[in-house]
C-alpha cells in the first residue's frame, strides 16, 4: 500500500488491473446485487463531474449509512478535491438510492423538521448530495449557518492540496484525517492480518470483508478503506440482525463486530454443523474466516473456539492514535 497516494487512486488502480472482479455486494430484497471495480470506478468518475465547480477542500455532506451509493459518493468527492461529510440522520434524513438509516447512531438524531440539506449546512458543507437511478443531485447550498463549527465540532483546516476525510469521534467531534494517515492506518490493518507463517498461498488469497459500520464512524471509515486500498469485496449489511447472515452466506475472510457478536456467529457455526462432516483438526469455520476484528475482547471460551480454528482475533487502530 506504500505505493498508494489516495483512496480514488487506489479505486483507479484496481478497476484498471482487475476491472470485472466483483467489489461492493449488498442486499435486495431477497437477492445480493453487487458492483464490478470497473462500473464503481465508472460512477465515482460520473458522479465526480458535477462537483468541479465547488470550491477546493470544502465539506460535501451525503447520507452516511451503509449502503453503495455511500462508498461511491465518497471516493467521488475525494477525488475531485473535496472533503467528504457522511452524515447520519436518523429518521429525518434517508439514504440515498432508497437506503433507509443505519442502526449506529454516531450521534443524537436529527429533528424530524430537519432536511437533509440543512443538517448539511449545520455540519458547515456547501452541497448535500444524494443519487436516484444512478443519477446524482447536486443541492447547492448558499454558505454555513451561524454557528456551524459549533454544531460540528471542532475541525481542523484541511492542509493545502489533501482536504483528508471527516469522521466522527467521541461526543460526535469531528476530526480530519489526512489522506496519508488515513492509507497508513489501513496499512496497519493489513500488516496485523498478514499471515504468520508468511506463505505465499495466504498472501494471495483475496479477502472478503463482511462490514455493516457507517462512514461517519471510525470503524467503518478505516475498514472501507482497507478494502479499496487491498482490493477486497466489501458485503454491506448494515441490519445488525441480519449480518451474521450474511457472514454465513459469504463466507468471508475478515470480519468485525462486538464481542457479542462474536460470542453469537460461534452459535450460528456450532448449530450448523453436521455430525461426521467435521475433521479431527481444527478448521477455519465458513471454510476461510481467518481474521476477527472486534471493539471489546471477547469472553474467554469465544476467543479460545476462534483461535483454535485458526482465526485471528486484533483490534483496530484506535481514531485517537492515528489522529496523533
Amino acid at each position: 500500500m506504500a505505493e498508494i497516494q489516495s483512496l480514488p487512486d487506489a479505486l483507479r488502480g484496481q478497476a484498471a488491473a482487475d476491472p470485472e472482479s466483483p467489489f461492493l455486494f449488498w442486499p435486495d430484497g431477497w437477492n445480493w446485487r453487487w458492483w464490478s471495480w470497473r462500473e464503481t470506478a465508472d460512477l465515482a468518475a460520473r458522479w465526480s463531474a458535477p462537483l468541479a465547480g465547488l470550491r477546493p477542500a470544502c465539506g460535501v455532506a451525503f447520507a452516511g449509512d451503509s449502503y453503495p451509493e455511500a462508498i461511491v459518493l465518497d471516493l467521488a468527492v475525494m477525488s475531485v478535491g473535496l472533503t467528504p461529510v457522511p452524515l447520519i440522520l436518523g429518521s429525518s434524513g434517508g439514504g440515498a438510492g432508497g437506503h433507509g438509516p443505519s442502526a449506529h447512531e454516531a450521534g443524537p438524531p436529527e429533528p424530524a423538521a430537519q432536511t437533509a440539506a440543512q443538517a448539511a449546512k449545520r455540519a458547515g458543507c456547501v452541497a448535500w448530495l444524494e443519487v436516484a437511478g444512478r443519477e446524482l443531485r447536486v443541492t447547492r447550498l448558499d454558505g454555513p449557518l451561524a454557528g456551524s463549527a459549533a454544531a460540528a465540532g471542532s475541525v481542523a483546516a484541511p492542509a493545502a492540496g489533501d482536504p483528508g476525510v471527516l469522521v466522527a469521534g467521541d461526543g460526535g467531534v469531528w476530526r480530519r484525517l489526512s489522506q496519508a494517515a488515513l492509507l497508513a492506518a489501513a496499512a496497519e490493518v493489513e500488516g496485523a492480518m498478514a499471515p504468520p507463517s508468511g506463505r505465499q498461498a495466504d498472501s494471495r488469497e483475496r479477502q472478503i470483508l463482511v462490514a455493516g459500520w457507517p462512514l461517519q464512524e471510525w470503524a467503518g471509515r478505516l475498514l472501507t478503506a482497507w478494502a479499496v486500498a487491498a482490493g477486497a469485496a466489501l458485503v454491506l449489511e448494515a441490519d445488525p440482525a441480519l449480518r451474521l447472515g450474511a457472514v454465513l452466506w459469504a463466507r468471508p475472510t475478515v470480519f468485525h463486530g462486538t464481542a457479542a457478536e462474536l460470542a453469537a456467529l460461534r452459535l450460528r457455526v456450532e448449530a450448523a454443523r453436521r455430525p461426521g462432516r467435521w475433521r479431527r483438526l481444527p478448521v477455519p469455520p465458513l471454510g476461510r474466516l481467518r481474521t476477527l476484528f472486534q471493539g471489546d475482547p471477547p469472553a474467554a471460551d469465544d476467543a479460545a473456539f476462534w483461535r483454535e480454528r485458526g482465526a485471528r482475533l486484533l483490534r483496530l487502530p484506535g481514531l485517537d492514535d492515528v489522529s496523533r
